[in-house]
């Protein structure tokens, strides 16, 4: 699988394919799956859970967006201060709105 110049995982690197792709935007993948995650669960009923799961990945993309030199695809503009306002201020809004939203009356 080598070709003695550094592992497989590394090569992709060369010849990036489906799992170079996903390796280089990976902070991108875990955003998604904490959205996709709650999208099933609003599909199933439990909306809270669902839109926590929202918020908490958009605040997931900003921590990224802080920490990161090169966060790949999360970056949405040059200036880093407008990326962090939108994904902080639109996940603590979907948080928040999670939380203090009342549950519909019983019919």
């Amino acid at each position: 699988m080598s070709n003695g110049t550094g592992s497989w995982w590394s090569s992709l690197t060369q010849n990036p394919g489906v799992l170079g792709r996903i390796r280089r935007q990976w902070t991108w993948v875990v955003v998604l799956v904490l959205v996709l995650v709650g999208l099933i669960l609003i599909a199933f009923g439990a909306w809270r859970w669902g839109a926590g799961a929202i918020g908490v990945g958009m605040i997931v993309s900003g921590v990224f967006r802080t920490v990161m030199t090169s966060p790949g695809i999360l970056v949405i503009r040059g200036h880093k201060w407008i990326d962090l306002c939108f994904y902080y201020g639109l996940g603590v809004a979907i948080v928040v709105f999670a939380i203090i939203v009342p549950n519909p009356a019983p019919v």
